[in-house]
């Protein structure tokens, strides 16, 4: 793609809004129009959708329309919208409620004309009913048969078509058998004994064991519940509950295997996957075992998960000799692992093998990456941002401005209506090649739209725009509450890019909310004052709360960034019983051996990423340097 700066990105809105002097008042008009919709024949709703002609969230306003008529009457407008909209986040609110509508009205024909494979299993069942009605019962049986291997319950508007299924002789022992084993594992246990009904008499305890071990892994310590009758079924029942219960309790599981690894013919994959899932969890529980584990788990080094905990092992027990055979053995697995490589010169340096340190440490300080900025402070180099701002072609830039999709979630970013603008933009990039996505990607910077710049640079691949992936964004707000708290506003930046990058709206599955995710339980306890949630939305209000949090957090915990950044994802007591015990440990061998892969790989992009913007704020400060001589301190006794 030949590339080349052609305008100031400042021109880009020529392309993003035809030019007019309405805009505003279109905006307004779009919003009286929305709440209009449910009276259609309203004077006053045909005014404004004639202000609205060229308005690119027009169609909007007939989704809404149709969603609150999705009757006969209006079949023409339904079939339209359909059509005109096929590809976009407008059809399939509209088409799921014109097809439950259909169904409501006994509209067979007409719904199977509608129907396409919905994630709806209600709406797919009833078509299935429609077309076996139709005289297609090989085709109903073949899908019926994907559809009955799932671990959870199925709608009730599925009963008629599962029991020709059944009747046809389609229900039998093997498929009984895979359900209840997807049941027990991860699914939905209380199907367990009402397929257990459908299973042999003398299997029906296999079910019976499947439904003990999912509620109580420990259940396979009980040697006496396995009578080895069907061992084939029994051993993948025992793999299933020790695998669990070596997260539970370490040594009965291993105590259990013991027992069990002799009376059952465990496959070599069963062994296998035994071997490493305790492998995990008993390093992670720094039991005295895990290096026996690991290493009858690690055997051929392919598999990336396991030979990292048994790095990770060996760095926490400092058997640096140990490090370097285990990854020279290793070889070519981990050629591409920056980790690995650092650790490599890491280990050579304390074995006193300066030239192959420096090696190691000069050829990852080149990387923009946690380990490179540690490699670089290592040997008291300035970290590398290799920034390498795009070079952007106007002309494709308009081809993506003028998009509709394009401009649909501009207006809806203007009205803060940020959901829907996220579906159109995702929408649209899965529609665009390469090329097209990075120029997408100049475009949500140009609009402040942070989040989805940097989402899609990254799901375009192209990570070196430094400037635009790590923008200062909010900066007023968090250089004033950062001073205010008294944290490092690099520190803020970085924190609320991993948080959130910088999407003000953000929500976590947990509850947390906003550009620093702040849970509301934490933004009271820090107010001291009811605080409503909606306000933690407010950029201004959650940055404030989340620098306060930020000192809160440094308080705590010796006034030591690192720990503060693990206890702002992981809490500050759970940080407190992972410090060393009796003497102080390098601060790099600690975050590297935290047990949280979350909290780990956490504290490592935002060490990262605050290295990036001390630069982008014109610090000179190489914090890489500093924590390569930083001590983590002992535990109070």
């Amino acid at each position: 793609m030949p590339l080349r700066s052609l305008l100031p990105i400042m021109l880009y809105c020529l392309f993003a809004l035809p030019a007019r002097a309405d805009i505003d008042e279109q905006r307004q008009a779009f919003e009286q129009a929305m709440e209009l919709s449910a009276y259609p024949n309203s004077p006053k709703l045909h005014s404004l959708l004639l202000q609205l002609k060229d308005y690119p969230l027009t169609p909007y306003i007939e989704q809404a329309i149709l969603l609150d008529a999705p009757y006969l009457a209006n079949r023409d407008r339904i079939d339209r919208f359909l059509a005109t909209y096929a590809d976009t986040p407008l059809a399939p609110p509209l088409r799921q409620k014109w097809l439950t509508y259909l169904k409501r009205q006994k509209q067979d024909a007409l719904f199977l004309t509608y129907f396409n494979h919905s994630s709806d299993t209600e709406l797919y069942c009833h078509a299935l009913n429609i077309r076996w009605q139709q005289g297609e019962q090989d085709t109903v049986l073949a899908l019926v048969d994907e559809l009955w291997l799932t671990g959870d319950s199925l709608p009730k508007s599925c009963d008629p078509v599962l029991t020709h299924w059944k009747k046809a002789g389609r229900l039998n022992e093997t498929r009984v058998y895979e359900r209840l084993v997807l049941a027990a594992d991860g699914g939905n246990h209380t199907l367990i004994p009402y397929l257990k009904k459908s299973l042999p008499a003398d299997k029906q305890y296999l079910a019976d064991l499947w439904y003990a071990v999912r509620r109580s892994p420990d259940k396979v310590s009980k040697t006496s519940r396995f009578p080895n009758k069907y061992p084939e079924q029994e051993t993948e029942i025992l793999t299933y509950g020790l695998t669990r219960l070596a997260w539970r309790d370490r040594d009965l599981a291993i105590k259990s295997w013991q027992q069990l690894k002799d009376k059952f013919p465990f496959t070599d994959a069963q062994q296998q996957e035994i071997s490493q899932r305790f492998a995990i969890a008993l390093t992670l529980a720094n039991h005295d075992k895990a290096g026996e584990w690991l290493a009858r788990a690690n055997q051929d080094y392919s598999d990336s998960d396991i030979l990292h905990w048994h790095l990770t092992h060996l760095i926490r027990q400092q058997q640096w000799s140990k490090v370097v055979a285990l990854l020279e053995a290793a070889g070519a697995h981990h050629q591409e692992d920056l980790s690995a490589n650092y650790w490599l010169a890491r280990s050579y340096e304390l074995l006193d093998a300066p030239e192959q340190a420096t090696e190691g440490y000069q050829q990852l300080a080149a990387k923009r990456h946690y380990y490179g900025f540690l490699a670089s402070g290592r040997i008291n180099t300035s970290p590398t941002l290799a920034d390498a701002p795009l070079q952007y072609d106007a002309t494709q830039l308009a081809q993506i401005a003028n998009l509709p999709a394009t401009q649909r979630a501009y207006e809806l970013l203007q009205l803060g209506r940020y959901t829907q603008a996220r579906r159109e933009w995702l929408t649209m990039l899965n529609r665009l090649n390469e090329e097209q996505k990075i120029m997408a990607a100049v475009i949500a910077d140009s609009w402040n739209w942070h989040d989805q710049a940097i989402h899609t640079f990254s799901k375009a691949g192209y990570m070196d725009d430094v400037k635009r992936r790590f923008p200062l964004a909010y900066k007023e707000q968090l250089l004033s509450s950062a001073e205010q708290n008294q944290v490092e506003p690099a520190w803020a930046f970085a924190i609320a890019r991993r948080e959130s990058s910088f999407m003000q709206d953000a929500n976590s599955g947990v509850g947390a909310r906003g550009l620093m995710q702040l849970m509301p339980g934490t933004a009271r306890y820090i107010a001291k004052q009811k605080i409503s949630l909606s306000s933690l939305y407010d950029p201004q209000t959650n940055v404030q709360y989340g620098t306060q949090y930020m000192k809160y957090l440094m308080d705590k915990l010796e006034n030591n960034q690192v720990l503060a950044t693990a206890a702002y994802n992981a809490g500050w007591r759970r940080v407190k019983q992972w410090l060393p015990e009796g003497q102080t440990m390098p601060a790099d061998i600690w975050v590297e051996t935290i047990p949280y892969k979350e909290t780990r790989e956490y504290v490592k992009a935002v060490m990262a990423y605050k290295q990036i913007y001390l630069r982008l704020l014109g610090k000179d400060q190489n914090l890489f340097s500093e924590l390569a001589n930083m001590e983590i301190q002992p535990a109070d006794d």
